[in-house]
């Protein structure tokens, strides 16, 4: 059981009028609580956002019809990220079908993942 459950039993309960007061007081400053902080999370993630934009941008200009790999991208984009940081910078471009993810094979080290305009 959590506080919001609880403090809904008590209301629900109707024990006294003191109590419940109380309750539907916490239930609202609760509320409160939650949406600042959603508020302050929107902000943080929409700054997030806006500092990957050039980058993801960068990359997207660098993809073509043949497969490349992370590294060949960052190096062909000219930006100092790290290769693990490809994919979730390339999410929404994959899930909204811009670009798609395709395995290359590199001489010397195996099968990677490559991508590829769609």
């Amino acid at each position: 059981m959590n506080a919001r459950e609880f403090f809904g039993m008590v209301i629900d309960a109707n024990v006294n009028e003191e109590i419940t007061a109380y309750a539907v007081k916490a239930l609202e400053d609760m509320d409160a609580r939650n949406e600042k902080a959603r508020s302050r999370n929107a902000e943080k993630a929409a700054e997030k956002e806006a500092a990957k934009a050039p980058i993801r941008e960068a990359i997207f200009a660098c993809i073509t019809k043949e497969p490349k790999t992370a590294t060949t991208l960052i190096e062909e984009a000219g930006v100092e990220i790290k290769p693990q940081s490809i994919p979730s910078l390339l999410k929404p471009l994959v899930e909204s079908g811009e670009i798609e993810k395709v395995d290359v094979k590199v001489t010397g080290k195996g099968t990677q993942r490559g991508y590829v305009l769609a």
